[in-house]
């Protein structure tokens, strides 16, 4: 119970953990009625995948003896030659001391191979086995086998509350193979006393009416075993015993039936519990007829009964329900957790033969029915989620975790399930996509979820040679709105709005908030391009429908540009930028109007377009117009975000995202790029401001140019800047480039030395693209190295790891962190690992990022994109 209660209140990174050990459990508790060679090894397996084990053994040994013998095992991919296989079918305990010494002690042996005795060594040399983990078997304080479970490497680190799960699993194992011995002992028993021959555990005798003993066949270790033969019951069996016998006989003497009686006996080591039958025979002399008895020791069943109930009664103090299924789907066994969930206070059977679909929402049977197939047809367990319908209450999100339930033949001849309440679970998972992926104002899908849903489209697309079509909406003259009523009553015009689009779309198409007053509309698998004439039309004459705004009516307009893939634009991104330069196109004419791509004829040359950036990139610095994203820089151990990088972005009103590398020289170039700087400066420590107040505590790195850097007063007004959003230096890094770091290096290592005093981290980007060597950087105030993504980009080459390796290992032996960037791919982030380093960035774990997107990454994590 202990044990669940942990693991349940584990992590959600845990939750894997969790249903693994459940299945387990299961597994072996199948034990229990289910003996064959087949169920011991799949619950061995299923163990050994609860505890990340590479094979799994079980042995077993009378009380006090010193060999063990080994009754089934699960090796999963280790094989072994047939003689080392057949020397680890016995072991001697007096051989391997340090098993026998810690098991008998009733505690777990959990040792690296090399920490264990050198014949244990031995022992599992041929295997390969780097770490042996033995849980011992008890059966009333005697040790009476083991579980063994190998690993190939050092296993992951062990939640909370796994040891006691352990043992837990193997007292059911313990319970299995006790039962196993005793229905052996029965089933020899049985045999020889169906043939007379040979001597039994249960006593056969005959006695006459009169209760004189005349003959024995066979004798009980508990029973007296002296000559009985003409005795009478009251001086040849214990009183208990003489008097159920004395009871019974005239019974059966008057009946052609058995009569059946029960006694017990006291003992010093325990209570014996017997079971005795009385049939009546003729006698040898033809007169009075005699009875035949046996006398059978129930004492085992009894005490295996009373584990049996100890353990349904402990299914029924959990919180998950237990539930046994027909392969249709009625339901069979209930545990009293079913009531509970259901909504009831009291346990009630009324649900038995009931189909378990009659207790489910009716949209949830779908996917539940299928669960169904899947686990007989496969024979493997499966999990589904549904909700369950209950009694005057909301519906339950349930997790159920389904697996066939054996039969004696091998064959699946129903399920069983535990079923888990996690509503509270569900929903906040559902509430976060919603934040993640869904627009707060209307609902509708955000750029993250619209860039997944048209990367499908097209991917469709290019199968089956069809169309695209994506339009990008632009709502016309909104800011005279917001002047006019208000920002809430913007607000009121683009949810509507949004509702009115959507009604004219098919249910295939996707509408989508891009932001501010924009919109995307995609149709996918595209029938013919009068088609897409005709929903651009119905798209711009529902827009002008009427809005009341207090009590005036207005009619909005929009202007629409449209593109298709694969006519105008080959990839995703080439069709959402020709798709917006087109919607400018058509404010350009007027607005209230579509315009189709395929339409418009540029004339423009390339020089006179960059003459036009540049005028824009002006006009957009003065305006205040860039905007800051946020790229993570995760530690790949933990799979936190460590620090977050503060990078510009532009996106321009004529031909959308302009990249870094043609602005920010431009900016440099024109002499914006002081107030480049600050304006990204405010917005980032503007967000680091209110990210502080909401708990995270990762700092922010911050890119500074060659003109800044060499000004003059750049360290004092950064400092300024600082404590004027109540932040300390040490919540920023100062990031150079390391062609920047070795150009003029009196005067930046003088300005360095300042930033570094005061107490800010300096960083080297782009490393390796200049001509330094760590010996000059040695000589510089600095904390981190951020290697070039360069130097990632050929980690698919032996020369290329030799260089990355190099790197590390030297900028470890200058006491830098390291910050591998361009780490596009789950190999790359696992090699690194590999060579110690912990910081990594790169599009693997996220690209750049508004910083709503960013702030769930403080909040959650990058675990799974390691």
């Amino acid at each position: 119970m202990n044990a669940r209660r942990d693991l349940d209140d584990a992590t959600p990174a845990q939750g894997n953990t969790t249903r693994d050990y459940l299945e387990a459990l299961d597994a072996a508790g199948q034990l229990i009625n289910d003996a064959s060679p087949d169920a011991l090894e799949r619950a061995l397996a299923a163990i050994a995948r609860a505890a990340d084990a590479d094979a799994a053994a079980l042995y077993r040994h009378g009380a006090g003896s010193m060999r063990a013998d080994n009754v089934g095992a699960w090796r999963g991919k280790i094989v072994l030659p047939r003689a080392v296989a057949e020397s680890l079918n016995r072991l001697d305990y007096r051989l391997y001391r340090d098993l026998h010494e810690t098991l008998s002690a009733g505690l777990m042996l959990e040792r690296r191979a090399s920490e264990l005795l050198p014949a244990t060594q031995v022992m599992l040399g041929p295997a390969g086995v780097q770490y042996l983990l033995c849980v011992p078997l008890l059966d009333a304080g005697e040790l009476i086998g083991f579980l063994a479970l190998a690993y190939l490497e050092q296993p992951r680190r062990r939640v909370s509350g796994e040891p006691r799960f352990l043992a837990t699993l193997a007292n059911y194992l313990a319970l299995a193979l006790v039962r196993q011995q005793a229905e052996q002992r029965m089933g020899v028993n049985a045999l020889r006393l169906a043939t007379l021959v040979g001597a039994t555990e249960d006593m056969v005798f005959e006695l006459s009416a009169d209760g004189i003993v005349v003959n024995v066949w066979s004798h009980h270790p508990a029973l007296p075993s002296a000559s009985l033969i003409g005795l009478p019951l009251d001086m040849a069996f214990p009183q208990d015993m003489a008097w159920a016998l004395g009871q019974a006989l005239p019974r059966a003497l008057a009946s052609e039936a058995r009569e059946q009686f029960e006694f017990t006996l006291p003992r010093l080591e325990g209570v014996i519990y017997c079971i005795g039958r009385l049939q009546a025979v003729p006698s040898e002399d033809g007169g009075r007829r005699n009875a035949v008895a046996l006398i059978r020791d129930v004492t085992e069943l009894m005490r295996e009964e009373a584990r049996r109930r100890a353990m349904i009664d402990t299914l029924d103090q959990l919180e998950e329900a237990v539930i046994e299924l027909t392969q249709e789907g009625r339901l069979t066994r209930l545990s009293a957790a079913w009531s509970t969930l259901r909504g009831r206070n009291n346990a009630s059977r009324e649900d038995l033969e009931q189909m378990l679909t009659d207790y489910v929402d009716g949209s949830d049977h779908p996917p539940l029915l299928h669960a169904y197939n899947q686990v007989l047809s496969q024979g493997e367990p499966l999990s589904v989620r549904f909700r369950l319908l209950r009694d005057g209450a909301e519906p339950l999100w349930l997790e159920a975790r389904l697996l066939p339930n054996w039969g004696a033949d091998g064959q699946s001849h129903g399920l069983r399930g535990v079923l888990r309440d996690v509503t509270a679970a569900h929903l906040s998972e559902e509430h976060i996509r919603q934040l993640a992926l869904y627009d707060g104002l209307t609902g509708l899908p955000n750029r993250v979820l619209l860039d997944d849903l048209l990367h499908q489209a097209l991917a469709r697309a290019k199968r089956s040679g069809g169309r695209v079509a994506l339009g990008f909406i632009d709502l016309d003259h909104f800011k005279q709105i917001n002047d006019a009523f208000g920002h809430q009553a913007g607000d009121q015009v683009l949810a509507t709005l949004a509702r009115q689009i959507r009604s004219v779309l098919r249910e295939e198409d996707v509408l989508a908030r891009w932001g501010g007053d924009e919109f995307i509309v995609m149709l996918p698998d595209l029938p013919d391009l009068a088609t897409l004439s005709q929903v651009a039309e119905r798209l711009r004459e529902i827009a002008r429908q009427g809005i009341v705004l207090e009590g005036i009516e207005t009619r909005p307009t929009i202007s629409i540009g449209m593109a298709v893939y694969p006519d105008n634009a080959e990839s995703a991104e080439a069709l959402l930028r020709v798709a917006d330069s087109t919607m400018y196109h058509a404010k350009s004419m007027g607005r209230n109007n579509v315009q189709f791509y395929g339409d418009i004829v540029h004339l423009k040359s390339i020089g006179r377009e960059h003459m036009a950036i540049q005028t824009r990139l002006n006009h957009a610095v003065l305006g205040n117009e860039l905007q800051v994203f946020y790229q993570p820089i995760v530690n790949a151990r933990t799979g936190q975000v460590s620090s977050i990088e503060a990078l510009a972005r532009w996106h321009d009103d004529s031909v959308g995202w302009i990249t870094p590398q043609l602005f920010i020289p431009m900016a440099e170039k024109l002499g914006l790029i002081s107030e480049l700087s600050e304006q990204i400066t405010v917005q980032a420590l503007t967000k680091l401001r209110g990210w502080r107040d909401r708990g995270f505590m990762q700092p922010l790195a911050l890119n500074v140019s060659r003109n800044l850097l060499f000004s003059p007063r750049f360290v004092r007004n950064l400092i300024k800047t600082v404590e004027e959003f109540k932040l300390r230096p040490a919540d920023v890094i100062v990031e150079i480039t390391e062609s920047l770091a070795l150009t003029d290096q009196a005067r930046q290592s003088r300005h360095l030395k300042q930033l570094h005093e005061s107490g800010f981290k300096i960083a080297i980007d782009d490393f390796g693209t200049g001509y330094s060597s760590l010996s000059q950087l040695h000589d510089m105030p600095i904390d981190i190295l951020k290697v070039d993504l360069s130097f990632t980009a050929r980690l698919n080459n032996e020369s290329g790891r030799r260089i990355m390796q190099a790197i590390v290992q030297m900028s470890h032996a200058l006491g830098l962190d390291v910050v591998v960037e361009g780490v596009e791919t789950l190999e790359a982030a696992r090699f690194l690992q590999g060579l110690g380093v912990e910081l990594m960035q790169g599009f693997h774990f996220s690209e750049p990022v508004p910083a709503g997107v960013c702030e769930l990454y403080l909040q959650l994590g990058l675990d799974g994109k390691i």
